[in-house]
């Protein structure tokens, strides 16, 4: 399937539950990912709030997914945000401990950014009691 072919599959698969800048942030993130650092299975997967990709990096340990969610340098993440998507992406099939932001600037550029569950998330307050 060519990438024109793509984009189009994608805005007919998702333009009834997801914006048109959802739909092709998430294209330019498949295109970096596939064209330019050459990751394997990358797939688009959906759930109310957004369009993400499931990918392999290395096919030397192919039971090794990613999860890369697509955002803008604009958005705003919060502590309470950031641990409601681990609790959606935990009702995956898939054990998530970590998940991948792939960043665009305004500039076009892509920028990727590891969260673990592991980092010990807490909101602040809480650390302060």
């Amino acid at each position: 399937m060519s990438l024109d072919d793509l984009f189009e599959d994608l805005q007919n698969k998702y333009n009834e539950t997801h914006s048109i800048v959802q739909i092709h942030l998430a294209y330019q993130i498949y295109v970096d990912l596939v064209t330019l650092k050459k990751w394997n299975k990358v797939e688009f997967k959906n759930n109310d709030q957004l369009i993400y990709l499931h990918a392999i990096e290395n096919l030397n340990n192919p039971n090794n997914y990613n999860i890369v969610i697509p955002c803008k340098s604009t958005s705003i993440w919060t502590v309470e945000s950031i641990k409601k998507m681990f609790k959606n992406l935990n009702d995956l099939p898939i054990d998530c401990k970590a998940f991948t932001l792939g960043i665009q600037d305004e500039d076009s550029s892509i920028s990727y950014y590891e969260l673990s569950f592991n980092t010990g998330l807490s909101d602040p307050i809480d650390s302060l009691i």
